[in-house]
């Protein structure tokens, strides 16, 4: 389950409770399962360029590139895979096949202290979004190729997870997850 905080204008409210997306794995298949990956990788690195932009140290902008050329990196063996493995493969995704990988929209908004707080906690919603569908995926990919990408794939995401903890941390802003990954 995901929690998700509801605001007003005087500040949080309260919180609603919202089930992560269910995986059939049956319905979804390694094309379309890459196809996903590919979509969550793409937003990722869009939403980190964001970030780079929108920092304030350096210490944080060198992070940030980082990041991104590591998404670009996992978004183009990914790409590759599809290609390799479905050169024909075609889909068009619905909202319900983006919520598997992502939270909230494409576009960050990070133009300021208290945005750009919010862009990072859903940053860190979507890695771990994207880890979950990771591990469930790896564990009936019918491709040995497709398992072990989503295994590599989890792993990384995890790391990233920890890095930005302590990213923010540093930065005197930890990151009140409501369901945290160890």
């Amino acid at each position: 389950m995901l929690y998700m905080r509801i605001r007003d204008n005087s500040g949080i409210i309260g919180f609603m409770v919202k089930r992560l997306p269910h995986l059939d794995a049956a319905r979804i298949g390694d094309d379309k399962a890459l196809a996903i990956a590919a979509y969550g990788e793409s937003v990722s690195a869009y939403r980190y360029i964001v970030l780079t932009e929108k920092s304030t140290t350096v210490s944080l902008r060198e992070a940030f590139q980082e990041m991104v050329r590591q998404e670009n990196a996992q978004r183009e063996a990914v790409q590759a895979l599809l290609t390799q493995l479905f050169p024909a493969a075609c889909f068009f995704l619905t909202a319900e096949d983006k919520s598997l990988v992502c939270v909230g929209p494409r576009l960050v908004d990070a133009r300021d202290d208290a945005r750009f707080d919010e862009a990072m906690r859903l940053i860190v919603a979507s890695e771990k979004r994207s880890i979950s569908f990771y591990s469930r995926y790896a564990t009936v990919a019918v491709s040995g190729q497709v398992k072990t990408l989503f295994e590599q794939l989890y792993r990384e995401g995890l790391q990233r997870v920890k890095i930005l903890r302590e990213l923010f941390s540093t930065a005197g802003k930890p990151i009140a997850e409501a369901c945290p990954i160890q």
